[in-house]
């Protein structure tokens, strides 16, 4: 069963995809507002698992492209991480 963060995650990403596909029209500007509302239920949503965390740290490289910024390398090194320690 997917958490409520990855159904979110796959929500934005996919509504993020559309976006771009999408002619500079209303259907457009549609998928931009899915996507606000995706990841903003993603943002909201507290964290229970490393892929719950991984899935926000691929929105984060998602709208942050930057890779020099705190919040890029924090994203990257969540994404680095196997979950293999208890």
């Amino acid at each position: 069963m997917n958490s409520p963060i990855r159904k979110a995650t796959m929500a934005a990403l996919a509504a993020d995809r559309r976006c771009w596909k999408e002619p500079a029209t209303i259907d457009a500007e549609t998928q931009m507002r899915r996507f606000g509302a995706a990841y903003r239920k993603v943002i909201r949503t507290p964290v229970r698992t490393l892929s719950d965390l991984q899935d926000k740290a691929r929105l984060v490289m998602l709208c942050n492209p930057k890779p020099d910024t705190i919040e890029g390398s924090l994203a990257r090194d969540i994404l680095a991480l196997k979950g293999g320690a208890k």
